[in-house]
């Protein structure tokens, strides 16, 4: 029956057998990372046969790595599934690694003369062979620090692989009490994410009646705005036909003004004559309202002369009779001046202010 391994499997006993002394050569190090590169890039099955192919590949790529050290990796990684004939097993992974440290050797030995025939070109150029010197420097520089970066992580992944199994066997160990851990777990989970989903549910509730209160808001306010905006836009309407009716105006009043300037003169002197015949009218109607208030004035005279003559009688005859009337009393010619308007000086008085300010505008007009 075929036997088949893992890659975990094979690369944890060659890391067993390279750190059972406590350090790992350089050697060591470059042929576990060829090898385990060679792991992960195959592609059949991982047989007995194809782990020695890969061996003996790794082996011929490997300079420092001695027979018997090689021997030793063999076995540590394949003792455990081999039988009694293990002299032939050995014999014959000794044979694949011969014919694979053959075929480097040739491909070694045809990448030297090519390194040859780039050295002769270098030397017929030797600017380029400088550069070529510096770059292969460089490149010197680069593989060593990569080298030392592959130690520093073949030592870390020994670390993680050492973690990394004490951790599994940790795992296996609390797997019994954790399921019941776990169950307890996942109850208390779900009763939470059913009193999450109840908040969740109460929140949404909220949030759409907050956004429904706050859409009706914006509705109102949107409602607003464009009704201020209808009105200022109707008052710059209306300020834009009062501007235009306005300009409409001055230019008729320009218009007017424009065409009445050549008339004005004309009407000024007519005017001027107009106005000095007014005053002189007004002159002569208040010399004429003068002399009619006097003359109204001395029949009001008259006529109170008269009545106090008539209510003297009057009182006698009251007298005479023994019982005068209380709201009966003599009339004096002031109370009835003060009856019938203002009092004769006041009035001339008036009069002559009137007359006054009349000759004061005619004057002003004609000049």
């Amino acid at each position: 029956m075929a036997t088949f391994f893992k890659i975990s499997e094979v690369l944890f006993s060659l890391q067993d057998f390279m750190t059972k002394d406590g350090a790992i050569s350089p050697e060591q190090r470059e042929f576990y990372t060829l090898f385990r590169d060679k792991l992960n890039a195959f592609e059949d099955v991982f047989s007995i046969d194809n782990i020695e192919l890969l061996l003996a590949q790794t082996y011929a790529e490997v300079e420092n790595i001695s027979q018997e050290v090689f021997t030793q990796i063999d076995e540590a990684i394949l003792t455990q599934y081999r039988n009694d004939n293990s002299d032939a097993i050995n014999a014959r992974i000794l044979r694949l690694a011969a014919e694979e440290a053959a075929k480097h050797a040739a491909s070694r030995a045809a990448r030297l003369v090519e390194e040859e025939r780039l050295a002769e070109e270098a030397r017929i150029a030797e600017a380029a062979r400088l550069v070529e010197e510096a770059r292969l420097a460089e490149e010197a520089r680069i593989a060593e620090a990569a080298r030392l970066v592959e130690e520093a992580k073949l030592a870390e992944e020994a670390r993680i692989a050492e973690e990394a199994r004490l951790v599994e066997e940790a795992r296996l160990a609390e797997e019994a009490s954790a399921a019941e851990a776990a169950r307890v777990a996942e109850e208390a989970r779900l009763a939470e994410e059913a009193r999450l989903a109840e908040e969740a549910n109460v929140a949404e509730a909220a949030r759409i009646a907050e956004e429904a209160r706050l859409a009706e808001e914006a509705s109102v306010a949107e409602a607003a705005r464009l009704a201020e905006e209808a009105r200022l836009a109707e008052e710059a309407r209306i300020a834009e036909e009062a501007s235009l009716e306005e300009a409409a105006r001055l230019a008729e009043v320009a218009r007017i003004a424009e065409e009445a300037s050549a008339e004005e003169a004309r009407l000024v002197e007519e005017a001027n004559a107009k106005e000095a015949a007014r005053l002189a009218e007004l002159a002569r109607l208040a010399e004429e309202a003068r002399l009619a208030e006097e003359a109204r004035l001395a029949e009001e005279a008259r006529q109170l002369s008269e009545m106090d003559a008539a209510s003297r009688e009057k009182q006698a005859y009251w007298d005479a009779q023994g019982a005068l009337p209380s709201d009966t009393t003599p009339l004096s010619p002031e109370s009835h001046e003060a009856e019938n308007g203002l009092p004769l000086p006041l009035k001339i008085t008036m009069i002559v202010v009137i007359t006054a300010v009349l000759s004061g505008f005619a004057t002003y007009f004609i000049f």
